[in-house]
């Protein structure tokens, strides 16, 4: 019963490991270790042939005789030389192809990791720490390569082991059943006093690691406020903290393996002096001895570093396969919260978006978004407006495809939309690669274009290197106005029919943001713009307020003419919303209808 329990035991712990790789990439390893086993099997087969002609060297004649032995002394030196040409060959070309292919695992889970990371749902992604995920995809699917590397050389290494012992004791039966203790013994002592050691340190390691990158990160990324608050020795503690974790962690990880091969190099070079005193013991010729000596001595050359190299394997792999448990982690939490596929819904008509009683939550009892319906035309403009926590980014996420509804239906044609968020990502690059984010060469033309409905054609125009221009880490070297406006040239360049804006003008006077709008409505393009900014003149053909979980339309046109502008007409529409409003009606078309018709919600 025990010894099953192990055996599950084992299985389940080698199961996340071939998980990782396909049946293809498995051959090609398995195909590794047989390249491997080749070049010990070489090595073998050279041993015997510098046996051989040690024999030649003193006249003496082998035992036995086959059809392959040479007969005299030229013949066996070329087969020696052929032997060694042979073997180096192989040897080079063999480790070519494994450290190509452990490099291109690598490159696969790397791309695994963060094409699981973007087909992640939204809501589960933000959640994640960047830095750990950055780790994970560098670092641990690095170390996780590591480890099929490790595996290819343990498992050759043991067959290598088995071949020449095998040879060992078809000679010398005492020396073999020496090897075989001093390779038990080994084990025993590293499984007992070494194996338990290196995992903890490697857990404590990954743990160490990941806490040290987002301190790093946190550092790096909040440089305004610590320098403001000229709090550095807080940060600074913490990082001091994990790193000196980190370091005995990895001096652990390094030693523990060092004190195995110490102790295995220093065992085999006892286990040599002991086949010696065997074959002495046995043979009485000493011309005979002497060959045997070469035999064993070109025997061991591989033999006993290999035996060293098993244990120092043995070692690495304990702190290499909590990184393949990592990578295994992250990819079954990319499949459990993958994006669901969905059918493309378009919109009718000449309509640009459709909502029909779309829903969205986090929590079921506490849905951000209730039953919202919605129709905008090509060409209009929207703005939505509403406190801070009220959905309207999210609302955003739904229609741009970034999150999913938990009931409902988004009729928009994705593959036309442009989003500007609220925070403006810029790449470490030139103006020209920023504004074109992925897209297929553009001509000058058409980034001019873009440029001038952002109004940001003349900023670009005074920099010394114009579209070549470096914008500095995400941006670093231009000012808030300047990203939003590049952000939202981006979007325009994409030749998008839906321009989802989130608080993308916040940085704007309101001069140039209702003239940035007023370009992209003549350009036809329907525009969604969320802002907290009160305008005294109306810049959009439609307005809603968010509140409740549920849009509220309100037309600007039905106050125009009071002095106050839209400050006024806001409150005007708060004062609406004081009304005896019905949720329901408020979330069908029919009830909003039914206000912009006589002002307040029918009975």
């Amino acid at each position: 019963m025990t010894s099953r329990r192990r055996i599950d035991s084992a299985a389940l712990r080698a199961s996340p490991a071939f998980r990782l790789i396909d049946r293809r990439r498995c051959i090609r390893l398995t195909s590794l270790v047989f390249a491997r086993v080749a070049v010990g099997f070489l090595d073998l087969l050279l041993a015997a042939a510098l046996y051989l002609l040690f024999l030649r060297l003193q006249s003496v004649s082998p035992i036995k005789h086959s059809r392959w032995t040479p007969h005299t002394i030229l013949a066996t030196v070329a087969l020696t030389g052929a032997l060694v040409v042979i073997r180096a060959l192989l040897d080079v070309l063999s480790t070519w192809l494994a450290s190509r292919q452990i490099q291109g695992l690598y490159n696969e889970l790397l791309l695994r990791l963060i094409h699981g990371y973007s087909k992640m749902r939204w809501e589960r992604f933000v959640e994640r720490n960047r830095s750990e995920l950055l780790s994970h995809a560098t670092h641990v699917a690095r170390e996780a390569a590591d480890f099929y590397h490790r595996w290819v050389e343990l498992i050759a290494s043991t067959i290598v082991v088995i071949i020449m012992a095998a040879a060992l004791f078809y000679q010398s039966p005492i020396a073999a059943s020496a090897l075989c203790a001093s390779v038990i013994l080994f084990y025993i002592l590293h499984r007992s006093a070494i194996s338990a050691r290196l995992q903890r340190a490697a857990f404590l390691r990954e743990q160490s690691m990941r806490d040290l990158q987002k301190d790093i990160a946190d550092v790096l990324s909040a440089g305004r406020e610590i320098r403001a608050y000229r709090n550095h020795a807080f940060f600074f503690r913490r990082i001091s903290q994990h790193s000196g974790r980190l370091s005995e962690c990895n001096l652990r990880i390094v030693i523990l393996p060092q004190i195995v091969r110490i102790l295995a190099d220093q065992g085999v070079t006892l286990l040599f002096l002991c086949i010696v005193a065997a074959v002495e013991l046995k043979h009485g010729d000493t011309r005979q001895l002497l060959s045997l000596l070469v035999f064993y001595f070109a025997l061991s050359r591989r033999l006993l570093p290999l035996i060293s190299q098993i244990f120092f394997i043995l070692g690495q792999m304990e702190g290499s396969y909590e990184n393949v448990l990592t990578v295994d982690s992250e990819l079954q939490d990319c499949l459990r919260n993958e994006i669901p596929v969905s059918l493309p819904h378009l919109p009718s008509g000449d309509f640009a978006l459709e909502l029909r009683l779309v829903t969205y939550s986090f929590d079921p009892n506490a849905p951000i978004l209730q039953h919202v319906s919605l129709h905008l035309r090509v060409g209009q403009t929207m703005v939505l407006r509403g406190v801070s926590g009220s959905g309207k980014t999210s609302l955003l996420n739904i229609i741009a495809g970034v999150s999913q509804p938990t009931s409902g239906t988004v009729y928009v044609d994705r593959a036309r939309i442009a989003y500007v968020p609220q925070e403006i990502l810029l790449l470490d690059d030139t103006i020209r690669n920023n504004l074109l984010f992925g897209l297929p060469a553009k001509s000058d033309a058409e980034i001019r274009k873009a440029l001038t409905a952002a109004r940001l054609e003349d900023f670009v125009a005074l920099q010394p290197l114009g579209l070549e221009t470096e914008v500095g880490d995400n941006g670093i070297l231009f000012s808030g106005g300047e990203r939003q406006r590049l952000g939202v040239a981006r979007a325009i360049l994409r030749g998008a029919d839906l321009l989802l804006l989130d608080e993308a003008t916040s940085a704007l006077d309101e001069e140039n943001e209702r003239q940035l709008l007023e370009n992209v409505r003549v350009s036809g393009v329907a525009t969604i713009l969320v802002t907290h900014r009160l305008h005294k003149l109306p810049i959009a053909q439609r307005e809603f307020l968010l509140q409740g979980g549920r849009l509220i339309e309100h037309h600007p046109t039905r106050s125009v003419g009071n002095d106050n502008g839209v400050v006024e007409l806001e409150e005007d529409f708060e004062s609406k919303l004081g009304c005896d409003h019905d949720a329901q009606y408020l979330s069908s078309s029919a009830a909003l209808g039914e206000i912009i018709r006589t002002g307040c919600t029918p009975s």
